[in-house]
């Protein structure tokens, strides 16, 4: 055979492997990816609800009533895509005799540092140590988009000034710090300052409801935002020590709040008159629902949880109250046809309000879809679940002392029927538990003796949502040593029935310090393959912002990381940061990163992910 009759042959092969290697993965019980245009929501809730790809065919379908879980599970399927294009990349000279195969998504490996790329002042406030940003991308499918993708801060002090409770950023991929980011290239408006390489102040608020009294409600925005699902409009909680809190739902205009420089986020738009019918989207305008009538119905760990299926949110206080709110965005067919502005659902509880028992400070509430109870923690040290009828039940993970009670929400893995909560203290020991939906059993892992700081929620590695094969899951939670010397990374993993061991069989010390620590994050980078851990500390660790890789290797099966791989760049300040926010799985330039304020310098700050830049 001719050399170019050969190379014909090794063509038309190719033409005839490409469909094959393109066609989604269909599994019975496993979802599959819809290729429409989907946006996609980071926040606090994602945070908090595991979607696995397999179980049985009745959870998935319950499941699927939260958008979170198609925004999960077509994350997941796109990772398998680009899997099996590395793959066949990887392959295609031995196969095929191609001399130069493509090289489209590269597979570097090398743990770089975090770069800093830029950094705004949020003022006087910033986000608390354990809440979250909430990032909007216009359509997972596509490239970043550097005018509609943005990124929501909520602040956590109030003014009757120019000082901002809740701030939006875009231009988000601005940078020189390892690469000119792809928004760099902006031209500034009229009559504006930018400098190109940050980020630019979409639009800033200072919005305060007005008590009976007649006096401000104070204006502090303690918890994590929530989005609406077309971005348009943002679900919030306004709050003031010894004051009822207040729920909002804010339709941001562009624009509105700018000052004439781009970067500079304190020129907020004060807001103290509230609309009468749903706000449309762009209108600047902004709803008020007061939540109870008690004056200590402070609101300090409790974000709003949107049920989006059924235009729900649910908000805790802090003594123990639970309200469920409805016509959140107005998306029902119901508040469609007859637009109504948010009110306590009546059907639950008295008067749209459960009073858990719990007498303290509520966390987020989460909702499991698949047996339709919600759940949520204490500052007593209670996991509490309240039926969708309002019946109220709890177990005990921490003890309610200083340091023994819950104050992350719980994790929830509705698809296989386990809830996670961890506490510093149950008299002993540090302690992450595992226990079923129906709180039918419960596994204490205990971590080291009773923790100097509050514990915030663990994070699973990626076999946890990609691996049928429980054996390869591992749960990850930060706290002390027994000595309480030094932090430490802790690992428990699972045996073949999905059961949590009741012990640590991996452990990391990881620096010598004293101070709480920040939610850990957990994030798999497809066009590098390597799994991420990213936390901060507010004790004497310096720099105190830190990442590990969790990638299983043939050295390491366990995937659990022998050393800390890369430290940030000195933008976290001395204080800690709050919690982090991880957007785009890309190649383009400073596209992929984290997203947090730093407490001490009451920044909002953005650093490119280690090794993807």
């Amino acid at each position: 055979m001719t050399r170019p009759l050969l190379r014909g042959g090794r063509f038309v092969l190719l033409l005839l492997l490409l469909p094959v290697c393109f066609l989604p993965l269909v599994v019975s019980g496993q979802r599959t990816l819809r290729s429409v245009r989907s946006p996609r929501i980071s926040d606090w809730s994602t945070r908090h609800v595991v979607y696995t790809q397999f179980g049985t065919s009745s959870a998935l379908e319950a499941a699927s009533r939260d958008p979170r879980a198609n925004m999960r599970w077509q994350e997941m399927e796109q990772r398998q895509t680009l899997r099996r294009l590395n793959q066949f990349q990887s392959r295609s000279s031995f196969l095929l005799g191609l001399r130069n195969p493509i090289h489209r998504f590269p597979l570097r490996t090398s743990a770089a540092s975090l770069h800093a790329d830029w950094s705004i002042s949020l003022g006087t406030g910033e986000t608390a140590l354990s809440m979250y940003p909430a990032k909007y991308s216009f359509d997972a499918n596509a490239a970043p988009n550097c005018t509609t993708d943005f990124v929501v801060f909520p602040i956590d002090v109030g003014s009757a000034s120019t000082q901002p409770n809740i701030v939006a950023l875009n231009n988000l991929y601005s940078g020189t710090a390892g690469g000119t980011g792809i928004c760099d290239s902006r031209t500034a408006p009229s009559g504006h300052t930018d400098t190109t390489s940050s980020a630019t102040v979409m639009w800033s608020y200072n919005i305060h409801a007005i008590n009976p009294t007649g006096t401000k409600a104070g204006g502090a925005v303690n918890t994590s935002p929530s989005l609406s699902l077309d971005g348009t409009k943002v679900a919030f909680v306004e709050s003031l020590a010894n004051n009822t809190s207040h729920f909002h739902v804010l339709a941001w205009k562009s624009g509105d709040g700018q000052a004439t420089s781009l970067q500079t986020a304190t020129s907020a738009l004060e807001i103290t008159t509230f609309a009468t019918v749903p706000p449309a989207a762009g209108s600047g305008k902004v709803t008020d629902l007061s939540l109870g009538s008690t004056t200590t119905g402070t609101n300090t760990l409790s974000s709003p949880f949107i049920d989006y299926f059924n235009d729900t949110a649910y908000v805790g206080n802090d003594i123990g109250i639970l309200y469920r709110v409805k016509n959140v965005f107005c998306t029902t067919a119901a508040c469609i046809a007859t637009p109504a502005l948010p009110i306590l659902d009546s059907s639950w509880g008295t008067g749209g309000a459960v009073n858990t028992g719990c007498g303290g400070v509520l966390t987020g509430a989460i909702v499991d879809f698949t047996s339709t109870n919600v759940f949520v923690g204490c500052s007593n040290g209670k996991l509490y679940k309240i039926t969708q009828a309002g019946a109220v039940s709890s177990i005990t993970v921490g003890n309610g002392s200083a340091h023994g009670g819950i104050v992350d929400p719980p994790l929830i893995d509705g698809v296989n029927g386990f809830v996670y909560a961890v506490s510093g203290s149950n008299g002993t020991s540090a302690v992450l538990v595992q226990t079923k939906t129906d709180f039918s059993s419960t596994i204490t892992a205990a971590l080291s003796n009773a923790s100097n700081f509050n514990l915030h929620a663990p994070v699973v590695n990626d076999a946890y949502y990609d691996s049928a094969t429980s054996a390869n899951w591992l749960i990850y939670e930060m706290a002390y040593n027994s000595g309480h010397s030094s932090y430490v990374l802790y690992g428990v993993p699972f045996n073949s029935s999905y059961v949590m061991a009741n012990a640590a069989s991996h452990t990391f010390s990881f620096a010598t310090g004293a101070g709480e620590l920040s939610p850990t994050a957990e994030f798999l980078n497809t066009n590098t393959g390597v799994d991420w851990l990213f936390s901060s500390t507010t004790g004497n660790f310096n720099p105190n912002l830190g990442s590990w890789i969790i990638t299983p290797t043939v050295a390491n099966p366990s995937g659990f990381p022998a050393g800390q791989t890369t430290t940030a760049a000195p933008n976290e300040g001395t204080g800690g940061t709050s919690a982090f926010t991880i957007d785009n799985d890309s190649t383009s330039a400073q596209a992929s990163s984290i997203y947090f304020s730093a407490v001490s310098l009451n920044t909002a700050v953005k650093l490119t992910q280690a090794g993807l830049q």
